[in-house]
């Protein structure tokens, strides 16, 4: 089944987002994530030295479901199928929205390839299907306004 994401804006200042994963993968997300407002906490067996320094909370024990309480969403990067679709699973039953890197068709959601100026945001994606064409697009979207704000 072809997913259809519909492209919202959502404020997380404050809210709390879990990271599940502590590789390299998870430090994109995270750094991502760090250029918001929102409280991130990683969560895996083993978490590499740059998340660890990167000022984060993070609990370095295995996933279980209980961790998941008082996340607004969650962000998987373990690239375990079995556990990718279990927190799955265990954020839909808790309400909890998810996104499993890689993995659009176990995703509520999706992030784009964002760019940020002042008060714009531009957002693009690809449902989740082509991320590296979203990230070229976004970059010649940057590369306009860019040229476009030193014009004026």
């Amino acid at each position: 089944m072809k997913q259809n994401f519909l492209p919202i804006a959502i404020d997380i200042s404050g809210e709390k987002i879990l990271i599940v994963g502590g590789d390299q993968g998870a430090l994109k997300k995270l750094k991502i994530l760090q250029r918001f407002e929102a409280e991130v906490v990683v969560l895996a067996k083993s978490i590499c030295q740059e998340i660890k320094r990167s000022g984060v909370k993070y609990f370095e024990k295995p996933y279980h479901k209980k961790e998941l309480q008082g996340y607004l969403m969650v962000y998987s990067c373990v690239n375990n199928e079995e556990i990718d679709r279990q927190i799955a699973t265990d954020c839909r039953e808790a309400g909890i929205l998810v996104n499993i890197h890689d993995k659009s068709a176990l995703c509520q959601f999706i992030s784009p390839a964002i760019y940020r100026s002042q008060n714009i945001s531009v957002a693009v994606s690809s449902n989740g299907e082509d991320v590296f064409e979203s990230i070229r697009i976004r970059n010649k979207i940057s590369e306009f306004l860019t040229e476009k704000n030193h014009k004026n």
